[in-house]
């Protein structure tokens, strides 16, 4: 009864690390750099352990990797709080967040999942679009159906693809009063400074 427990964990552990041998889990900066160099199409998730949707899609995310159509594209994932310097060369704001990159070049940026249901769907639609290998292995049946409006979504709404470096926006804003802040406070400061500067030498003389 114990040899059959223990041959049934081993075979789900077998069968859970083939699930996931197409997607490629990035654990230092050479694993990012030796992937972008050794595929010309890349689509990148950028997760993290405590994003309850990054969990919810890493079985749907390793079943589109696994699928004939996709075998030129290379399928990755980057845990943020594991390996922050390559998160932050990428200006991830995120998760999820997905990078689609050809030729080591980013094509598109995409935070966050509209619709879980339907994420496997909308998953093959953007590799389609984006990966002109990926478009090319497509039946002809299936060609007339594909959906060729660029959608990028945000965590909880629809964002068109116009919007898709909002987030650089806001950060970029966000900086912009930061530094603002910090110039008032400098000149306070210094005024501050001056008065009791001359208050000293007053006493002083």
């Amino acid at each position: 009864m114990k040899k059959q427990f223990l041959y049934t964990v081993a075979l789900v552990a077998l069968c859970s690390t083939a699930v996931h041998a197409n997607v490629l889990q990035i654990n230092s900066e050479d694993d990012y750099k030796n992937a972008m160099n050794s595929n010309n199409n890349m689509v990148v998730e950028f997760s993290a352990d405590w994003c309850s949707v990054c969990n919810g899609i890493n079985e749907p995310f390793s079943e589109i990797a696994q699928e004939a159509e996709f075998k030129n594209v290379g399928f990755a994932k980057v845990n943020v709080d594991k390996l922050d310097t390559v998160s932050k060369q990428n200006g991830i704001v995120g998760v999820p967040t997905f990078l689609y990159v050809e030729g080591g070049q980013k094509k598109v940026e995409e935070i966050g999942v509209q619709n879980m249901p339907a994420f496997k769907d909308h998953l093959r639609d953007n590799l389609r679009k984006n990966f002109k290998l990926a478009q090319n292995d497509v039946p002809q049946e299936i060609a007339p159906a594909m959906v060729t409006e660029e959608v990028i979504v945000d965590v909880e709404a629809p964002m068109p693809a116009a919007k898709q470096t909002e987030p650089n926006f806001f950060m970029r804003m966000i900086l912009g009063v930061k530094n603002f802040i910090m110039m008032i406070f400098m000149k306070i400061v210094g005024f501050f400074t001056t008065i009791i500067d001359a208050i000293k030498g007053f006493f002083a003389g």
